[in-house]
């Protein structure tokens, strides 16, 4: 079933095109990751999913519904059941890990029983029981990434955007958190759109890879099809 769409998409900052009339399709329960240097409209794409910014021209639709088109914001960020994992995290510092967690379900009303239900499970989850009462700056990088991925996932969103979020980790960290991005959507069934520069990050966690430069897809495929065009170039 296909849940997101971006049909003809133009957006642009200034004179400047981040997207030129960029058409994307995304089934539920894909993987899709968003693969291509600084400055081609991988964020950019994130943003207008989440509704932070309308395009200039062209529609979003979510699930078959109309949330944004020419310049127009249709649907509002917090109703779209969309969660995101920012680069740089934006854990609020003065909260535990525990009440990192709480806040968003406290937002929506959650009773106080099944929230603390929902947060011993996501904990359990993410392999993080036991560190409930700590502050982010006595956690690692990895640990951190946990709880900013457990944030998002607790509000049990539909769509999971993650925009670069492991690109400040060492190698063995990193490879070890995508599996852990693959397992916990294998187990929790969203629908995943991905932004990385990085092909092995890439070919560690996509079913489909969309390869972006200047603001235009120029090419989407399975991870093997990918490895075949890459493969390619390099013979010509």
């Amino acid at each position: 079933m296909n849940l997101i769409r971006l049909d003809s998409v133009t957006k642009f900052y200034g004179r400047e095109a981040a997207l030129h009339s960029l058409t994307l399709d995304v089934n539920a329960g894909e993987r899709l990751v968003l693969l291509g240097p600084s400055g081609c409209g991988k964020t950019t794409v994130l943003r207008l999913l989440a509704g932070f910014i309308a395009p200039d021209s062209g529609r979003i639709y979510l699930g078959g519904r109309l949330v944004s088109q020419q310049g127009q914001i249709l649907l509002p960020p917090e109703k779209r059941n969309i969660g995101m994992v920012f680069q740089d995290l934006a854990l609020w510092p003065h909260l535990s890990v525990h009440g990192n967690l709480a806040f968003g379900l406290k937002a929506l009303k959650v009773t106080k029983r099944e929230r603390e239900e929902r947060i011993r499970h996501m904990l359990q989850l993410v392999g993080l029981e036991g560190f409930e009462k700590r502050k982010p700056a006595e956690l690692s990088g990895g640990q951190q990434q946990r709880v900013a991925l457990a944030r998002a996932l607790i509000l049990q969103p539909e769509i999971l955007l993650m925009d670069e979020p492991l690109s400040s980790l060492d190698l063995e960290l990193n490879i070890r958190l995508r599996r852990e991005v693959v397992r916990l959507q294998q187990t929790l069934g969203f629908t995943l759109l991905y932004v990385t520069h990085d092909r092995s990050e890439a070919f560690g966690i996509a079913t489909q890879v969309v390869q972006m430069a200047k603001g235009r897809i120029v090419f989407q495929g399975s991870v093997p099809e990918m490895r075949a065009r890459l493969n390619d170039q390099m013979e010509f």
